[in-house]
């Protein structure tokens, strides 16, 4: 047992169930139940929201409540319930105090590390008996998905004045106040079909026309706030046939709006320039997937994050993310929150790792935020 309450071997035993329950992205029932089922035990409340049916899922959100017994302002804890891929017949290797798969699956880490942590919070608050201030936990479904479940979350009833959302790689202490928006492309190239032994020049070929574009785009890391890349290309029938259709996707990041629209307005200009110099046609939809958040250094929650973590004696480290989270909604809907590194490495690959230390400072970590909130 730590000085904060966290009991090691019920967290890492935790953890451990957590990652043999298969759940990916619109599949999250199993993982939805399993934790309902503890919550429920602990004495809180508990609902789904309707975002599985928004998004083709067989579960809403999970969302519960306890009090606490404090007057004091609401804290929301959340992770997501999917796994990027799936984590059936997951071999789990333990050695060098760290979990790993055996390769053929990934570990599944991101994000149950951050469900095992909250999960452990709630068992030590309860156990000890202590007034807290009112806890909102959050498990959110098809995050891995472009955020989805959080982009659906039915907010009535959230109170809380700032959440913290365990779901980063890295070692424990790294606050992430800035992340960035994100926009797709979904373009198709409309060219016309023509016999390519017999009649090539009669045809327009749309996969000429979209390499056209996509080589006069730019693409990869443009600035340090601004990324973008081409990531879906189908078309065409046969090597005989010029192609007459493609289906292109793409996507645009930055924490800069400006720079955002000005990259997103390059890549449709390309595909527009590529398509009138052809004859052909760009059919192209821009598509909002998450918006940005920026907090400041200054912020409570970024506060709060930074006197936890040097209560355990961690240096905390405030940094900034290219990529999207369930923190990008709620900063959205009026919660600010931060992202915490978690502790655990390579995630979305078979070579993921979590360190077992780095777990158990995660869920002090998060306690700490809990319980001094209720002395400030």
């Amino acid at each position: 047992m730590s000085q904060t309450g966290i009991n090691r071997e019920r967290l890492l035993a935790s953890f451990v169930e957590l990652l043999h329950i298969n759940a990916t992205s619109r599949r999250e029932g199993p993982i939805a139940r399993h934790i309902e089922a503890i919550l429920t035990e602990l004495g809180a409340s508990v609902r789904h929201d309707n975002a599985g049916e928004a998004i083709g899922g067989e579960v809403g959100n999970l969302i519960a409540r306890l009090d606490g017994g404090l007057d004091a302002p609401a804290l929301l804890l959340c992770a997501h319930l999917d796994t990027i891929e799936p984590t059936e017949a997951l071999v789990l290797r333990r050695e060098k105090g760290a979990f790993a798969s055996d390769g053929t699956t990934i570990l599944g880490a991101d994000d149950r590390a951050g469900v095992a942590a909250i999960l452990e919070v709630v068992h030590a608050l309860t156990e000890q008996g202590v007034p807290y201030p009112p806890l909102e936990l959050v498990f959110t479904v098809a995050e891995e998905v472009g955020v989805m479940g959080s982009m659906a979350l039915d907010t009535t009833g959230l109170t809380a004045a700032m959440g913290f959302v365990p779901d980063s790689s890295g070692a424990v202490g790294t606050i992430i106040t800035r992340a960035p928006a994100q926009q797709k492309l979904e373009v198709t190239i409309h060219g016309k079909a023509a016999h390519a032994g017999m009649a090539p020049e009669q045809g327009i070929s749309a996969i000429t026309v979209a390499a056209r574009a996509i080589a006069g785009m730019r693409q990869g890391r443009i600035d340090e706030e601004t990324t973008a890349n081409i990531g879906v290309i189908h078309g065409g029938k046969a090597t005989n046939i010029i192609a007459d259709t493609v289906q292109i996707e793409g996507e645009a990041r930055s924490r800069d709006p400006r720079k955002l629209e000005e990259q997103v307005a390059h890549m449709v200009a390309c595909f527009e320039a590529a398509a009138e110099e052809t004859g052909a046609q760009a059919e192209i939809t821009v598509l909002d997937v998450y918006p940005a958040f920026n907090l400041a250094d200054d912020a409570p929650a970024v506060l709060a994050a930074r006197v936890a973590a040097t209560s355990l004696g961690i240096q905390p480290l405030t940094a900034a993310t290219g990529g999207g989270s369930d923190a990008n909604f709620l900063n959205a809907r009026g919660i600010p929150t931060v992202i915490l590194s978690s502790g655990y490495a390579q995630p979305h690959c078979t070579d993921e790792r979590q360190d077992e230390e780095e777990l158990v400072r995660l869920a002090e970590w998060l306690y700490l935020i809990v319980r001094q909130a209720a002395h400030t």
